[in-house]
């Protein structure tokens, strides 16, 4: 059996390889407008509306809107990301994710750190914020949440 530290001889061939991990991202945002908020005022915490579904990086998703709050910060409304489906949702997928509420007259309430989550695509397991703003505060009946995501890909490692 050869000496191990043989390849640091001085007369033996040098032996380099290298490899190249890469990972990409996918950014996308949706707006969810409410109209009539307080028409959805009194539904009881625990209960939604969600928005239509859209797609960023192969995936699909909804938001749900929580009027009266989670049961968790019933003073507050809460808002919710929850992964649809999509290209290999089963296993997973790691994502960047902001919600944030803006009413009409442009103010916009606090949205909080940038999270990140791996969502699966158990339709029932959302994340997202429980005290998106406090309800006292919502001076209109119309107000846009909105979610700004980026979908991490899988990282692909390639031999140079």
């Amino acid at each position: 059996m050869g000496n191990f530290y043989s390849c640091w001889a001085e007369h033996s061939a040098v032996c380099r390889t290298s490899s190249v991990c890469t990972t990409e991202a996918t950014t996308g945002a949706h707006k969810f407008v409410v109209k009539n908020y307080s028409l959805l005022v009194g539904s009881g915490a625990d209960e939604y509306v969600s928005s239509s579904t859209f797609s960023v990086g192969g995936y699909d998703w909804n938001i749900y809107f929580y009027p009266d709050g989670d049961r968790r910060a019933p003073d507050h409304v809460a808002a919710f990301l929850h992964l649809r489906g999509g290209a290999a949702a089963e296993t997973g997928v790691k994502v960047w994710y902001r919600l944030s509420l803006r009413e009409k007259g442009g103010k916009v309430h606090p949205a909080g750190p940038l999270l990140i989550q791996k969502f699966t695509s158990d339709g029932n397991i959302g994340y997202g914020n429980i005290r998106l703003a406090h309800k006292s505060k919502l001076r209109g009946d119309r107000f846009t949440i909105k979610c700004e995501l980026v979908v991490i890909n899988k990282p692909t490692v390639q031999a140079l």
